[in-house]
């Protein structure tokens, strides 16, 4: 069974796919390709670990500082405050 919050990883990592792609069409994305390569990275493993004792994000520390305000770095910052709140045993 998925849980609800895979679920808003999994809607997280494919808002930072479409982000990625409508930087390889040069379109506006926020945030770097690269910056989104390493988010994608750290949400696939995320959602392979859903265990922050053993797997957490770096990417919130890189993002929150970012010059321009866009709601998807809200959410990724939410994310993985949320993620840090999973009890595993």
């Amino acid at each position: 069974m998925i849980s609800s919050f895979e679920l808003l990883l999994n809607d997280a990592l494919e808002k930072v796919v479409d982000a990625i792609s409508r930087q390889e069409r040069n379109e506006k994305a926020p945030l770097s390709i690269h910056v989104l390569t390493q988010v994608k990275k750290e949400l696939e493993e995320m959602i392979r670990t859903m265990n922050p004792k053993v797997y957490m994000p770096a990417y919130p520390r890189f993002i929150l500082d970012w010059p321009c305000e866009d709601i998807l770095i809200t959410e990724l910052v939410d994310i993985a405050a949320l993620y840090g709140k999973i009890r595993k045993n």
